[in-house]
This record gives C-alpha cells, structure tokens and sequence, in this order.
C-alpha cells in the first residue's frame, strides 16, 4: 500500500466512522420522532372523532329526554317514541344511531333495518371481535368507545368504524353511534408517507455531505501529498546536484593535482634522466636509461590523459569553447567520425556549474553516439541569440524510439535532463529510428554569466 492511500484512508477512516455514528443516529431519531409524531397524530384524530361522537350521542339522549323522563307516558308507548325519534336522528352522509337491549337484541337500526329483532349478542366482524357484546359492556361501564370493521353504507365497504355506547338504565337499553374512521388511517398513511419522505431526503442529503466532504479530504490529501512530494523531490534534486558538483570539485581538485602536481614531478625526473644519458659511456646503462625515459614518457601522458577525462583545464581556465575543442578532437581523433561544429557566443565566462551542465550533457551524448548510434558524422552547434545559449549535438545514426528507451534504460539521458532542468534549462531529445538523434539544451544567460570577456575559440 502507498504512503499517498495510507495518508488517505488515515484522514477518511475517523471521518467516516464519526460520519456513519452521527447519520445512523440522526436516522434512527428521526424514524423515533416520526413514530411518537404519527402516533400523536393519529391519538389526536381519535380524540375528536371521539369527542365528536359523545356529543352526538349526548344530543340524543337530550333528543329522547322527554319521552324517556315523561312519567304519564305508558313505558311501550314512550319506547315506541323513543325507537322512532333515534331512527330519524341523522347526521352527516353516514350518521345515524342504533340501540340494543340488554341480551344483544337490535331495536333501532335505520340503515340495516333487516337486522331490528334479531340476537347479535355473538355478532363478529371480519376479525373475530364480538361487536355488540363489546359496546353492551361499554355502555354499562358509564359509556364507552370500540373500534370494529364494519360495512360502510354509502359504499358497501367493511372499514374501521368508531363508536360510542351509553346505557338507559330505567330500559335496559344501549344507545349508540359510530364514526367511520378509514379517513384516519388515510390521512395517518399520508403523514407517515411525509415523514419517509423526509427522512429519505436527510438520508440522501447526509451522504451528500458525506461524499462532498470525503471528496474534499481526498483533494486535500493528494494536494498536501504532491505538495510535499513536490518539496521532497525538489530536496532530492538539490541534493543531487550538490552531490554532483562536489564530485565535480572533487575531480577538479584531482584533476590540478595530477596536472600540476604529479605530472611535474614526472616531468622534472624526465629531464634528470636525460641530463643523466648525456653523461654515460656504458651503452648498457644507456639503454636501460632509454627504456626508463620512454617508460616516464607514457607515464606522463598517461597522467595528462587521466586529469583532462577528470575534468579539462581549459573549462575552468579558457571556458566552455576550448574546453568542447578539445573534447571534439578527442572523439574525432579515437572515433573515426566527420565532425563539425559552429561555436557563435559573446565573450564572457559562465559559471561554474552552468559550463559543468554544458560540458557534461556534450561528454555524455558523444558517449551514447560512439556506443549505440552507429553514425558517420555528428554536429555541434553553440550559438547565442540573445539572452538564450543553445547547446545542439546532432547525429546521422540509427536512432531510437524515445520514449522507449526513457522509460527503460535511459539513465544517463534522465540525468541529463534533470541536471539542465535545474539550472533552470530546457532538455529537448529528439529520435526516430533511422533518422539519427538531436538533442538540444537551451538556458536563459540571465545571471548566468560573469567574469571578464573571454576569447572565442572555434573548433573545426
């Protein structure tokens, strides 16, 4: 696993968990609160159609008062009375009353008038509730509500029906009315479809948040990783180039020492051997003494050799045009290959490490073309135009596919670019296969030049 996904899941892992705890309990409350809030609804509604009904049934019984408290009326008579006043008493599309005696008998019933007479003491609805005997014992507790299924007559349909029941003590008789209440369980329905609704929407909308803001922590997180990996890979440059320019000092040191050190001493011990030849007679020990004068004489190239591969004087004290001269007559000359270069620049002397870059991108190009272009004739060209220097090294070999070879081996090519990228240069390579190679180096000269004018030197 990645630092970049560990760095992310470390930032989403208690986000999430924190996310998910909050939503379940905001979702779980919310279903509570809709519950307790259904529930208030629909005891609300209860309530009024109670209400509703005590008051219907209370109007009744101030309907049959005068008959049923009419001490000179005859008891059948005033029943008589009685029976047809409840059958007349109506209300609303669906109200009426209905009474039973104490054994469950129909007496008043003016919408099912088929059922006055008959025994519904043990009368069931569709669930199996004993109807009758339920609203008998409510009405002789003092009054009471029952809710049962019931056939609905202005649609023949069997719907909840609440009713309430009061007893006439002096007859035995319960005096009731019912309320069809399937509007209830519709407009609770309703409300509860509201509520779903609504907590879907928080739902939907706490994942929003959710994914916004774990979108937002994942753009953050990647910003911050490739801000850091932006400063750490800008360190590992710095610390590469430091790292190279110290080797550079390195081999420069290395270079003086053997140049100026090392290889006058061989020089010098040279000169003593010869001054030393011209005074012996002994064609024996003079022989010997050639042979260590010749020896001396490799060795001192030999050490010449070594400190120019070092790093070439002529870069430190001539500049970047000798110094290449020299390079380009070390190829042409081991090599075999037609070379031609154009140098057209402006006196004065480049930095240090701006000719290090320079020089360095001309070795190691010469290196890849000796080694892999197979080519006949190579060009280099540096001019000036302006504020800008162009180094250009053209070759007439095989060529490559560059991206290819950048993605699998190209090492020397990869420190190139990255040694001219960060002296604030443009790298460009160029490649085909059988269409030869071109690399090019292009610097802004500002800051990049000091000291005294140089002379131009031109190789051919």
């Amino acid at each position: 696993m990645s630092l970049r996904t560990k760095l992310i899941l470390l930032s989403l892992m208690p986000f999430l968990l924190v996310a998910v705890a909050i939503s379940w309990i905001a979702i779980h409350q919310a279903k509570t609160l809709g519950q307790n809030e259904v529930e208030t609804f629909r005891n609300s509604l209860i309530e009024s159609k109670e209400m509703a009904l005590k008051d219907s049934v209370d109007l009744a019984f101030d309907a049959i008062g005068h008959v049923y408290n009419d001490p000179k009326l005859d008891e059948a008579q005033a029943k008589s009375q009685v029976k047809a006043i409840l059958t007349k008493l109506r209300y609303g599309s669906d109200g009426y009353f209905f009474a039973y005696d104490s054994q469950g008998r129909n007496l008043v019933h003016p919408v099912q008038p088929e059922l006055i007479g008959q025994d519904l003491l043990h009368l069931k609805d569709q669930n199996g509730d004993y109807v009758i005997e339920a609203l008998i014992a409510e009405a002789k507790s003092g009054g009471g509500f029952h809710q049962y299924l019931w056939k609905k007559p202005s649609t023949d349909e069997v719907v909840p029906k609440l009713s309430y029941a009061a007893w006439l003590d002096k007859w035995g008789w319960m005096i009731g009315t019912g309320l069809y209440i399937e509007d209830v369980s519709q407009e609770v329905a309703h409300m509860q479809a509201a509520i779903s609704a609504n907590i879907e929407t928080t739902f939907f909308s706490l994942i929003m948040i959710v994914m916004v803001t774990v979108a937002v922590i994942v753009v953050i997180t990647l910003a911050v990783n490739l801000h850091e990996h932006k400063i750490a890979d800008r360190s590992l440059k710095e610390l590469a180039h430091k790292t190279v320019m110290f080797q550079e000092d390195e081999k420069k040191y290395l270079a003086r020492e053997l140049h100026d050190g090392i290889n006058q001493l061989l020089v010098s011990s040279q000169c003593h051997l010869e001054l030393l030849a011209h005074q012996l007679d002994n064609e024996t020990l003079r022989g010997h003494l050639n042979k260590s004068r010749q020896s001396l004489t490799t060795a001192i190239n030999e050490v010449r050799h070594i400190s120019h591969k070092l790093r070439p004087s002529a870069l430190d004290d001539i500049g970047i045009e000798a110094a290449l001269n020299t390079l380009l007559q070390d190829f042409r000359s081991h090599s075999g290959m037609e070379v031609e270069a154009l140098f057209d620049t402006e006196p004065g002397k480049l930095k240090s490490e701006v000719a290090t870059t320079l020089y360095r991108v001309a070795q190691e190009s010469l290196t890849n073309i000796e080694k892999h272009a197979n080519a006949s004739k190579i060009s280099v060209v540096l001019q000036q135009m302006g504020n800008l220097l162009q180094l250009m090294i053209r070759d007439d070999g095989v060529g490559f596919h560059t991206q290819q070879l950048m993605t699998n081996s190209g090492i020397g090519l990869r420190n190139m670019r990255e040694r001219v990228e960060f002296i604030g240069g443009e790298f460009e390579l160029v490649s085909e296969p059988g269409f030869g190679t071109e690399i090019t180096v292009l610097l802004n000269l500002d800051g990049l030049v000091y000291g005294q004018p140089r002379e131009s030197v031109v190789g051919g």
